[in-house]
């Protein structure tokens, strides 16, 4: 194979292995963002949870002192009937003791239902607690690992960069400028492997004089189709 030719080659399988790990590295740090926002829906979830058991206690409560007030009001008008001195004013008095029996009667229930209602937020924010403390745990060691993984990519290319350094140096000028607006015009594939009938970056059919001509690998040939280099393995 022509050296030069050779050395492209080369370049290309480096360039192809580069951005491999390229595209590896830019997705940990999507990933880890996906796996902070998992913990963070978990902990707004929490948050909720906690918010509606205080809304509960303040309404229970409220209700109490409502209940401890409607407490003292029957017991102001209990204590009247016995100072009351017309039926008139003993019925109307009689009717507020009534309306208070009930409203004391309503309030209790309430009471009852706002226990009951703060006994399942309770039991949702130890849930809501729980499901925080594994994802936290969850996430911490899935970014170790994100970050380790990160690492290792990150080692690699630098022994990649540099070996793209010196086969780059060892290209000829010119030809390295063709490679390299190939590169950046044909989505990182600047040479194609030419088989009898086409270009494998493009799948345009070659004549056969081209084919006879890339079999040789004896000079530089481009595709007629997309321009790429051409060359022929074996």
């Amino acid at each position: 194979m022509l050296e030069d030719l050779e050395r492209l080659v080369q370049l290309q399988e480096i360039d192809a292995e580069i951005a491999v790990f390229d595209a590896a590295v830019a997705t940990i740090p999507g990933q880890i963002q996906t796996l902070e926002q998992q913990l963070v829906q978990a902990k707004a979830t929490l948050d909720a949870a906690i918010a509606k058991g205080e809304t509960l206690q303040k309404l229970r409560r409220q209700k109490e002192r409502d209940l401890e007030e409607a407490g003292r009001d029957l017991k102001k008008r209990q204590g009247r009937l016995y100072e009351i001195k017309t039926n008139q004013e003993y019925a109307a008095t009689l009717k507020e003791v009534e309306g208070f029996k009930q409203k004391i009667s309503a309030l209790e229930e309430e009471v009852l239902v706002c226990l009951d209602e703060i006994d399942d937020a309770v039991k949702i924010r130890h849930r809501e607690e729980e499901k925080v403390r594994v994802t936290q745990a969850e996430f911490l060691k899935n970014k170790q690992e994100r970050e380790g993984e990160l690492l290792k990519l990150q080692r690699r290319l630098s022994i990649l960069r540099k070996t793209r350094k010196t086969q780059s140096d060892s290209v000829e000028a010119s030809l390295l400028q063709l490679y390299l607006r190939l590169l950046k015009s044909r989505d990182g594939l600047a040479v194609a492997q030419a088989t009898s009938r086409s270009c494998e970056g493009c799948h345009v059919a070659l004549t056969p004089q081209v084919c006879n001509e890339v079999r040789r690998n004896a000079e530089i040939r481009t595709c007629e189709g997309c321009g790429r280099i051409l060359y022929w393995k074996g």
